[in-house]
This record gives structure tokens, C-alpha cells and sequence, in this order.
């Protein structure tokens, strides 16, 4: 009999030995002495050592794969933070001239548009999950308004979520390959626009991970249409329909620093 064999016997009768033991607590354990050749114990430590080469391997491939991305993300938060303040001071002036824009058009909400942002792989912590929960704890608090809502899934793990949940109204799943391109958002952009400004929907929520650091992220909800301030969408009856932490233009954090700094 070889180790592998006479360890899973060991644990098969451990087991055993401990469900019985509340029945004959006074029978003695039954100790099994595990016997191999010296040359079975040499291939197990052989097998040990290799596992542990190849785990070497992947976590320096890991760590090279993390440095990039996060660098990748922290490069582009000015780039974020400009265009943001772009919407933001644009809004503005819009706001003060007798401007009639489609996407600044603020109407009685009945419908939302979630687009969800996810990944495309599993293993990733809690990165997708929270995003989808967050998904969930919003279309709940629309269904208490009464209100109505409908899905864009941008991701894989987030596709197969909804298609597995068929009570929630999907209205497209799409799915990015690698890095996302400028023709993917494009893609997006108008699928919201016409949804918008067909008046199908009344506001558009964009829910997403916001890097915070290496082991953060945080799940996020802004709202992407119409563009206006923060407290001024309501529905029908006047009830002010934003989420609690709604993130629209909110371009510095209540202490007044700015949430965009990077964080190693």
C-alpha cells in the first residue's frame, strides 16, 4: 500500500473514530502507523518541492501583473479628475443659461438604467461581488419607490450573474475583451444616449469598483444622465430618487481633499 493510499486511510478512520467517539467515549483510538519505502517518501518531497517551484513562478508573474495595473490606474486618475471637472464646470454654466440640452433635461423618474461594470475572471477577491450586491441593494431600494428598472452589463462575471437571475430586466450584456478600446465605449455611450433621449428611461446610473489601493476597491454608484446637481432628480410624486452615496460631480471629499489622489 502506498502513502497516498495509507494517509487517506488515516484520515477516513480519523474521521470515523471521532463520529463514533460520542457513542464509546470509554474505547481507546486506534492509532494507524503509516509504512512507505524510502523511495516513495524521496518522490512525495520531489513532488512537495516542484509545487513549490512553479507557486514561486506564478506569484512573481502576479506581482508583475498587479505593478502594471496599478500603474495603469494611477496614470490615468488626472486624466479622470480633468474630465470630470470638465462635465462638472460645463454643467454649470448650463445651468445659469437658458440652455435646453437632452442630456441636461431633468423629467419625472420612472425608469433607471443601471450600466454595471464588472470583470471578466473570478478569482479576484471581492471586486465583482461587491459590485453586484451593490447592484442588487439599488434595484431593491428602486422597487420600494416603486419605480422600474433595467440593466446594462458590461463585463463577463456580471453577464453570467444576470442571465442566471432572469426576474432581473436586462436590457443588453456586452462584453469587453482585454483592454477596453475606445470603440467599446462608444459602443456604450450610445446605447445609453438613445435610451436616454428616447426618454425609455429617466436616469442612468453607472455602478462600478473605485480603486482605492492594491487591496481596496470600493463599490461605487454615480449618476451618468441627466447632468445635474445632486438632490434635483426626483419621480412623479417629488421623492427624491438619487442613492444615498451618489457620487455626481462630488469633486472633493467632506474634508476637502481630493478623492482622486493616488494611493500605493
Amino acid at each position: 500500500m502506498s502513502c497516498f493510499h495509507l494517509s487517506t486511510a488515516w484520515s477516513s478512520s480519523a474521521l470515523a473514530s471521532s463520529a463514533s467517539s460520542t457513542r464509546r467515549r470509554s474505547t481507546p483510538r486506534m492509532g494507524l502507523v503509516v509504512r512507505c519505502s524510502l523511495r516513495e517518501l524521496r518522490s512525495r518531497i520531489d513532488s512537495v518541492r516542484n509545487t513549490q517551484k512553479i507557486t514561486e513562478a506564478m506569484k512573481l508573474v502576479v506581482a508583475a501583473k498587479v505593478r502594471r495595473a496599478q500603474e495603469a490606474v494611477v496614470s490615468s486618475c488626472p486624466f479622470s479628475k480633468a474630465l470630470v471637472e470638465v462635465l462638472y464646470n460645463m454643467n454649470q454654466e448650463i445651468q445659469m443659461e437658458d440652455i435646453d440640452l437632452p442630456l441636461t433635461r431633468i423629467r419625472p423618474v420612472r425608469k433607471v438604467a443601471h450600466v454595471v461594470l464588472t470583470g471578466k475572471r473570478g478569482p479576484c477577491g471581492s471586486f465583482n461581488n461587491n459590485v453586484l450586491k451593490k447592484a442588487d441593494t439599488r434595484m431593491e431600494e428602486l422597487e420600494q419607490l416603486g419605480l422600474y428598472y433595467t440593466v446594462i452589463s458590461v463585463g463577463k462575471k456580471g453577464n453570467t450573474y444576470f442571465q442566471r437571475h432572469p426576474y432581473i430586466s436586462l436590457e443588453r450584456d456586452l462584453e469587453v475583451n482585454g483592454v477596453p478600446t475606445v470603440k467599446d465605449s462608444q459602443a456604450i455611450c450610445d446605447l445609453v444616449y438613445s435610451l436616454f433621449v428616447s426618454e425609455e428611461v429617466d436616469k442612468v446610473e453607472l455602478l462600478y469598483s473605485k480603486f482605492v489601493s492594491l487591496v481596496r476597491s470600493d463599490p461605487i454608484i454615480q449618476t451618468l444622465l441627466p447632468m445635474s446637481p445632486k438632490g434635483k432628480i426626483c419621480d412623479v410624486n417629488g421623492v427624491c430618487v438619487d442613492a444615498t452615496e451618489d457620487e455626481l460631480f462630488r469633486l472633493t471629499t467632506r474634508r476637502g481633499s481630493s478623492p482622486w489622489s493616488a494611493r500605493r
